[in-house]
């Protein structure tokens, strides 16, 4: 089961859905929920494209994951 990155990790097209949580292809209309991650006290959705969402079990949640408050 691959493990969710850490949301300041990623870049803010990737936070907001426009890229690929994993490899940061263009999502465009596909993708699929790969698992929620809080960062600062806000919950993201990370999103992936088909592509990568057979190499990817779908984890549990994630907390944490940088400075400041869960």
């Amino acid at each position: 089961m691959a493990e969710l990155p850490r949301v300041d990790q990623l870049s803010p097209r990737q936070q907001m859905a426009i890229d690929c949580a994993c490899c940061s292809r263009r999502l465009g209309t596909t993708g699929r929920v790969w698992g929620e991650a809080r960062h600062r006290g806000r919950l993201f959705r990370l999103w992936i494209c088909e592509s990568c969402a057979p190499r990817t079990a779908t984890p549990q949640a994630r907390h944490g994951g940088g400075a400041g408050p869960v």
